[in-house]
């Protein structure tokens, strides 16, 4: 098996060596693929036909007569399927196109909710509309009519051929002359997409950016300098998208010179053979259909540079999603094969957690179910580190010791995805909520349960919904406007509430409530039957009365030894199919 060559960035800006995209012919886009040469014969087939009907006409008298009235109706309906033929051929194309790409759109969007994913939400939006948007321009508008015009323009010089072997030739030369000058623009052309792209790719980030930190801009009167920084690279996207016009611009025009000469040259050469005019007007309609993809090639060839510019951005980002999803698969899998822990010393046990890494700072934590316990470590860092490692957020070491994460006897990363959110929940400060609903986003981590309880939460966290225009149908809109912070926060915790899960972890939630919410917070937590593992202020442990648990800093090895929330658990391994 060839090695794969490391990719160079160019001096132009261009990508050497990006790894390519997943194959195109795969699945069902193998029998589109094979309908659009059919159907290339087929246009081929029908000017073939329509040769036949105009060499016939020669035979025909002066004035009106049978045989004209059947050629020229057979001419209409030859042109009326051609016309069929290419909506066909549209449709199938565009198929193949957004086949393509949502596989791609899948594969990035997934590449999002994996852990080790660090690309901005403005590279993100670029990458699944812009860059998406060149690869099926060329497979729907691109590699779909070339997989059409090499049967219709072989057929075609097949069939003009057979009038006269130079008609052919003829035919041929003007191809041949634009395929030169394309293989010269076509590089040039390339150059200036990449360059292109690559400043519409900037400004999409820093547009993003901008309106992101909205606030913070008016806050700080920083609005004429940031538009100060926006116009001038719209300037450079302005320069850059014009030059590139001049070299598009002349491909194109390759395009129609070499398609209008085409038909002409023929013209001309059925003239000089001395061809009867009913051959010379029939290798004109040959000619004149098989030009219709020679006029598109200009258009193709941009379509290509386009497409060649995306691939040098999403090649390395489909690349680098492959390699965390297979990390991500290698860690979870080793992780599910860890063998249940031993008994502790206090009782049966509720949760016992073991992630190399940032753990291990005082060993072995056991306690019983109704424990508080709060993560404390030198590294600000770490306590975060350990909740992300815990939700496998954060991808943590590639190599070591496999994590051991047990919740009331189950292996979690052994059970479902759907057995996981019943057994752990889970609330942070600043959390953003999905599009949709409030009722939606407290049911968003137990959607199994029906809306029965749902007042009696709300009730517990202190989330009054009437002051909203729907209620709980309220449509929450840019990540929860309609409520405010401490509404928030409450929703949070009550989707993190919801079904009593045995293990309960709560980042820094104290920070977004009010005086009220943080009253009702300790009330929760006091009476809370699970175990709860949180990042909080040293005034709120000390009121609940919680344990620390202090961890290693960043980067130094723990102990061997695990962290047991709770004493034992059974011996059977946790698991169950989705």
């Amino acid at each position: 098996m060839p090695r794969e060559r490391e990719p160079v960035q160019l001096a132009n800006g261009l990508l050497k060596n990006a790894p390519p995209l997943p194959p195109l012919l795969r699945g069902a886009r193998r029998r589109w693929i094979g309908i659009l040469v059919a159907l290339g014969l087929g246009q081929a087939a029908l000017a073939a036909l329509s040769a036949w009907a105009l060499v016939m006409l020669q035979d025909a008298p002066t004035g009106h007569s049978a045989l004209l009235l059947r050629a020229l109706v057979l001419l209409v309906l030859t042109a009326l399927a051609v016309g069929a033929l290419k909506v066909h051929e549209r449709v199938v194309a565009e198929k193949l196109g957004q086949d393509y790409v949502h596989q791609l759109r899948l594969t990035l969007l997934g590449d999002a909710l994996t852990p080790g994913h660090a690309t901005s939400l403005g590279v993100t939006v670029a990458r699944t509309t812009n860059d998406l948007s060149g690869v099926r321009n060329w497979v729907s508008q691109g590699i779909a009519p070339l997989v059409v015009a090499v049967p219709l323009i072989g057929g075609s010089l097949i069939t003009l051929a057979v009038l006269h072997p130079y008609l052919a030739v003829v035919m041929v030369a003007p191809l041949v002359v634009l395929a030169l000058c394309l293989a010269f623009w076509a590089r040039a052309a390339l150059i200036k997409t990449r360059r292109m792209r690559r400043t519409r790719g900037k400004l999409a980030s820093r547009i993003a950016d901008t309106v992101t930190a909205s606030d913070g801009i008016l806050a700080s009167g920083g609005t004429t300098r940031e538009l100060r920084n926006i116009r001038r690279d719209s300037d450079s996207l302005v320069e850059i998208a014009v030059d590139r016009a001049e070299t598009v611009g002349t491909i194109r025009a390759g395009g129609i010179v070499a398609s209008t000469l085409t038909t002409l040259l023929v013209a001309a050469a059925g003239t000089y053979l001395g061809l009867a005019p009913g051959v010379t007007m029939a290798a004109m309609a040959v000619a004149g259909i098989a030009a219709t993809p020679v006029l598109e090639i200009g258009r193709i060839v941009e379509y290509r540079q386009t497409y060649s510019s995306a691939r040098m951005v999403l090649g390395p980002a489909l690349a680098g999603a492959e390699d965390r999803r297979a990390r991500a698969r290698s860690r979870r899998e080793a992780a599910a094969a860890v063998p249940a822990p031993g008994a502790g010393t206090e009782g049966e046990a509720l949760v016992h957690l073991d992630l190399p890494g940032p753990d291990g700072g005082d060993g072995p934590l056991q306690g019983r179910p109704r424990e508080l316990v709060r993560l404390v470590s030198e590294d600000p860092a770490a306590p975060r580190e350990f909740v992300r490692r815990l939700l496998e957020l954060s991808p943590g070491p590639g190599t070591g010791q496999p994590d051991s994460v047990w919740v009331a006897g189950e292996n979690l990363r052994a059970v479902s995805a759907s057995r996981g959110r019943v057994l752990v929940g889970y609330a942070a400060a600043g959390t953003v909520f999905e599009r949709g609903t409030v009722a939606r986003a407290l049911h968003y981590r137990r959607p199994d349960l029906d809306a029965a309880d749902d007042q009696e939460i709300l009730d517990l966290v202190g989330l009054d919904l009437s002051s909203l225009p729907r209620g709980a149908r309220t449509t929450l809109r840019r990540v929860g406007d309609g409520l405010d912070r401490s509404d928030r926060a409450r929703l949070a915790l009550a989707r993190a509430l919801y079904g009593a899960p045995p293990l309960l972890l709560l980042d820094g939630l104290e920070g977004d409530l009010d005086d009220a919410g943080r009253a009702m917070l300790e009330r929760v937590l006091s009476d809370y039957r699970g175990v709860v593992v949180m990042i909080s202020s040293d005034a709120l442990a000390a009121r609940l009365g919680a344990r620390e648990h202090r961890l290693a800093r960043l980067g130094v090895p723990g102990h061997d030894r695990p962290v047991t929330i709770g004493g034992r658990h059974d011996a059977d391994e946790g698991g169950g199919d989705e």
